[in-house]
């Protein structure tokens, strides 16, 4: 094999290889998202306030919109601001600072508390915080019980301050992720995070199986299949969440390269997924291969505490009855708890 007559001087592959790594993982986060904007572009232009219904209806519609509309903003902002700071770290490394001793990978670990640096870090924890409260949110409310979300909860505040941590330890002078330190906050906080996604997507997936199954057996199958579509919808948007995040966190525990092309996407792919539930929820799509019926309204009411959030929903047979339940073409509201199950027809 030839030697480049151009390398430049003093650095080894093992370096190069590192900077090859910093400067497509900038190119693959830029890509990644293209696809968050495409995706918060259409949130914004399906949740839209409600106009139907009675006053009251139409408030409470209005209020949830522009609290979904202000929760993808922030959402998506965090993603921009991330975007922003690393292709900035990255115009440092490679042009404004290229003849620094040792290379960029030089000028990186010695500015790695740069604050463009700094402020891109913030705003990837931020978001992880925006994401997984979200995700706690919903099982909260499909769950109907504090018992149940109680640890959960407890590993959510361990990954905040696990995060508060690596950010503070991070922008110290001369660390950095890679810093070997006594303590290290960085590998346990991103393993509590994706461990904390996948704890709660099951524990809404189980539930939604238990009350498709209750369904099934109260009023029939083809409205058990409704609660199968919305368990689908959330492993569907988990999974690529889980999946880079699993990927990740190997790579970062062997100091892998391969690391520095994964994290500018996950960053990305973390706002994504929250987006694309709320996205698939206000146009109706939360359907698998075995469920093509018509599309309706379906909402998860917190009994106890009068909130609710909605997802979509497959109409059965209109005005069939079973086990004292009665289905009818229209919107279906199911509660936090199988006993809680009204179908209401069109009006």
């Amino acid at each position: 094999m030839s030697t480049n007559p151009y390398a430049p001087p003093g650095e080894s592959p093992s370096d190069l290889w590192l900077e090859r790594s910093n400067l497509v993982g900038a190119v693959l986060g830029g890509v990644a998202y293209g696809v968050h904007v495409a995706v918060f572009a259409e949130c914004v232009y399906r949740i839209t306030p409600i106009r139907g219904g009675s006053a009251r209806h139409r408030s409470n519609g209005r209020l949830r919109s522009w609290f979904l509309l202000g929760y993808v903003f922030l959402l998506f902002l965090m993603g921009t601001v991330n975007l922003a700071c690393n292709t900035k770290m990255t115009q440092l490394m490679f042009i404004d600072n290229r003849a620094f001793p040792g290379g960029p990978n030089a000028w990186f670990f010695a500015n790695y508390n740069n604050t463009n640096n700094t402020t891109g870090n913030a705003s990837y924890i931020i978001a992880n915080f925006l994401a997984d409260g979200l995700l706690l949110w919903r099982t909260y409310v499909v769950w109907n019980s504090l018992w149940i979300i109680a640890f959960p909860f407890l590993v959510y505040l361990g990954s905040t301050a696990m995060s508060i941590m690596t950010l503070f330890q991070s922008s110290r002078p001369d660390a950095s992720l890679w810093t070997t330190v006594t303590v290290q906050f960085s590998l346990p906080y991103f393993s509590i995070s994706i461990a904390l996604n996948v704890m709660l997507t099951l524990l809404l997936v189980v539930r939604l199986l238990y009350m498709s199954y209750s369904a099934r057996r109260a009023i029939g199958g083809e409205h058990g299949r409704t609660y199968i579509s919305i368990a689908a919808m959330l492993l569907e948007s988990a999974t690529p969440y889980a999946a880079v995040g699993l990927l990740f966190i190997i790579t970062y525990a062997r100091d892998s390269n391969v690391q520095n092309l994964v994290l500018p996407v996950l960053s990305q792919i973390m706002c994504i997924s929250p987006e694309v539930i709320i996205l698939r929820v206000a146009i109706g799509r939360a359907t698998d291969s075995t469920s093509r019926a018509p599309e309706t309204s379906i909402q998860f009411d917190n009994a106890q505490h009068g909130t609710s959030t909605s997802f979509p929903s497959t109409a059965g047979e209109a005005g069939s009855k079973r086990g004292g339940f009665t289905s009818a073409s229209g919107s279906t509201t199911l509660g936090s708890r199988p006993d809680l199950v009204a179908l209401k027809g069109d009006v």
